[in-house]
């Protein structure tokens, strides 16, 4: 289990790099968090409006010390004690529940400790959920899998899976569901199928319970899994029956929040534009689009838009993203799968792009590029759906260079991750153990310890997950117990 095991290491680079607060709206997914299973005395309670709840400062404002502030460390200037009022939570059903009653299992009065908890969970959930996928589906499915989490989720997808905030389950979900369901429809054995299916559920639940967008995620990812499996056959309709089950799961989650239907109501911004041209709108969103696909490779700064990295980093992830796509469309397959790819690139486009008009916003606003991330994960993952298990050979040079890319664009912004939180970006040494204004409290190792583990692990992760694609090369990632 080394790869599951690297992998692991990988995220946990990430769940130590920021502090508590710093993925994107994280005050109101905190506050979601503690208030998750109703008022509890010291947690959360009773606000000074019905509208308001009572939580800790901590869990409230420690995002207000840094955020939209890259030259302020993560180090809050005042100690944060007591309880606030505070309306910013998910009081009236905006998101789905399941994501926000899982982390507050982890949630006390100690804020720090709650948190690294719960994003050590979701690095553990994420890690075992692909693992367990991967050992029960075939090499052309594990391939397509593996390949469009990794070359998708650097930099955004990889912060957001080792934080609180509930993209991070959609991006797993997304990466996951469809490729358990076309393995639970080709599973040779009913064991497998049984196993798979299970994985499937799990995973819908995942997807549909943590963002309303992600719930139609569920439903998309399903019906490109049905499509791919596509077969004239009695069992394969009897089959049929699970991803409409995940299909109905993710329509369930999305009627029973409010999230997607303020922006498919055009009230994202509190209020229904004044007047929305279609033709005109929808031609000038289309010209732009790509900036929301762009973003989730570094364009768009993490955190709160305050950790800006340098432009090899998305420079890099979007050429080996574009590249294997394009290297990806020249191998053979069914016509179903094909189905699937235009069905997934239809969906990348015209998805944002309609919210995007409804709202009468500009691409970027309001509409964030990590809400379109599984979509892209999805559109790659179908183009590296081949027919052959031969035909995804790359050759030693092409390995060494998503090796090398990969992990040095990773790295590359881990890095700067813990320079803007540790100093702020004022700051001009290289060493991170230097000039330290924020660290976790009472944490023995150093920053310097976590970036180089997390770089090497996910170094040691790109490098053996990559060994079955060069030509002549072993078909499968050593994983203990893999069949072929």
């Amino acid at each position: 289990m080394l790869v599951a095991a690297l992998a692991l290491l990988s995220l946990l680079g990430w769940v130590f790099a920021s502090p508590v607060g710093s993925s994107p709206d994280d005050n109101f997914h905190m506050t979601s968090i503690w208030c998750a299973q109703g008022e509890r005395s010291g947690l959360c309670e009773t606000g000074a409006t019905p509208d308001q709840r009572a939580v800790l400062a901590e869990v409230a404002w420690t995002s207000a010390c840094y955020a939209t502030r890259p030259k302020h460390s993560g180090e809050c200037d005042t100690p944060m004690q007591g309880m606030v009022n505070t309306a910013h939570g998910n009081f009236a059903g905006l998101y789905p529940p399941v994501f926000y009653a899982t982390m507050s299992v982890f949630s006390g009065p100690d804020v720090q400790t709650s948190v690294l908890w719960m994003r050590v969970f979701n690095s553990v959930l994420a890690v075992m959920l692909i693992t367990s996928v991967y050992l029960l589906v075939d090499v052309r499915l594990r391939r397509a899998m593996l390949w469009s989490l990794l070359l998708a989720g650097i930099p955004t997808g990889i912060f957001l899976v080792a934080s609180v905030n509930p993209s991070g389950w959609a991006i797993v979900s997304a990466g996951t569901l469809w490729v358990s369901l076309v393995g639970y429809f080709r599973a040779p054995t009913p064991a497998r199928s049984i196993a798979l299916g299970g994985l499937a559920l799990v995973s819908s639940v995942m997807g549909a319970g943590s963002r309303g967008d992600s719930a139609v995620f569920v439903a998309f990812g399903a019906l490109l899994a049905a499509v791919v499996a596509f077969e004239r056959t009695r069992l394969y309709l009897l089959r049929l029956a699970l991803p409409l089950v995940a299909m109905a799961i993710g329509a369930a989650f999305y009627l029973s929040s409010n999230q997607v239907g303020s922006a498919l109501g055009g009230e994202m911004a509190g209020d229904r534009p004044p007047h929305v041209n279609i033709v005109t709108d929808l031609v000038r969103t289309l010209l732009n689009i790509p900036k929301l696909w762009v973003g989730n490779f570094g364009t768009q700064a993490l955190g709160w838009g305050d950790v800006a990295l340098p432009a090899v980093v998305w420079f890099t992830t979007l050429v080996l993203y574009a590249g294997v796509a394009f290297w990806g469309l020249s191998h053979a397959r069914k016509a179903s799968t094909n189905v699937a790819i235009i069905l997934a690139g239809i969906a990348l486009v015209m998805v944002p792009s309609v919210i995007i008009v409804q709202n009468g916003v500009e691409v970027g606003v309001l509409v964030q590029p990590r809400y379109v991330l599984p979509l892209q994960i999805l559109f790659l993952a179908m183009i590296l759906m081949s027919s052959r298990r031969s035909s995804m050979a790359m050759t030693a040079v092409q390995r060494w260079i998503i090796i090398v890319g990969l992990s040095g664009a990773n790295s590359i912004a881990l890095y700067k991750t813990f320079r803007r939180y540790l100093t702020g970006t004022g700051y001009s040494g290289f060493d991170l153990d230097r000039g330290i204004q924020w660290w976790w409290r009472d944490m023995v190792l150093s920053p310097n310890t976590f970036w180089i583990v997390g770089t090497l692990a996910f170094a040691g992760l790109v490098y053996f997950a990559s060994t079955g694609l060069t030509r002549h090369a072993p078909a499968t990632v050593a994983l203990v117990g893999a069949p072929r």
